[in-house]
């Protein structure tokens, strides 16, 4: 065998040993990410800024054609959140929203959807969310609230001022923004110190006062 084979056949047991190496960290990253948990939602720079005045978008239609209005004064806080037809995480947090949005009685929770009619058709026809979620179809919203990525929400409260946003691919972490309104902390980073994030889930403010939660208003 020539020095030049030799060589070759090390480099060639190099490269497999690194790729085994890096498959092995991959799973251990994997079982870590597991073993944790989803965290709060990710926080971007774009959009809104948080303690600032939502965009107002007025005269939106959903999709059992009630008038929504995005930003400004409401009788609820409103969870916006982008979505897509054609996003696989999306597809996975309607349950869980739907679940949300009969639980929060003091809560309207809109979806900011956009693409092709058929993708709109075809997403409505298996999720079928009802009365009590607002489906609306608006580019001009993902626009000016700067949704690049979805799943992509912005807590409003009834001011219209953003107090929570982030990219959503779980429910707990939509639940992260909720828990912004009982706690007065956008993220899990603007904690203090001497606070420690337990994970528990976000319970439903559909209660008549406290500490069971804010007394409940009609439906939309």
């Amino acid at each position: 065998m020539t020095l030049s084979a030799i060589v070759d056949l090390v480099l060639i047991v190099v490269v497999v040993v690194e790729f085994l190496l890096i498959l092995a960290l991959a799973r251990e990253l994997g079982r870590i990410q597991v073993r944790l948990g989803p965290l709060g939602a990710r926080t971007t720079s774009s959009g809104p800024r948080i303690g600032a005045s939502a965009p107002v978008i007025a005269g939106l239609r959903d999709h059992l054609d009630r008038r929504v209005t995005l930003g400004g004064p409401s009788d609820r806080d409103t969870l916006v959140v982008f979505v897509s037809p054609t996003c696989v995480a999306c597809h996975a947090l309607i349950p869980g929203l739907r679940t949300t949005a009969r639980g929060e009685r003091d809560l309207d929770v809109v979806l900011i959807a956009d693409g092709e009619a058929g993708d709109h058709d075809r997403f409505l026809a298996d999720h079928r969310p009802g009365d009590r979620l607002h489906y609306v179809i608006s580019m001009e919203a993902g626009m000016r609230y700067e949704a690049g990525l979805t799943p992509y929400a912005v807590l409003l409260d009834r001011t219209g001022v953003v107090r929570a946003k982030g990219l959503c691919n779980h429910l707990q972490q939509v639940e992260s923004l909720l828990n912004a309104r009982d706690t007065g902390f956008a993220t899990l980073q603007d904690l203090p110190a001497t606070v420690e994030p337990t994970g528990s889930v976000h319970q439903p403010t559909n209660g008549a006062g406290d500490p069971s939660g804010r007394a409940s208003t009609t439906g939309a």
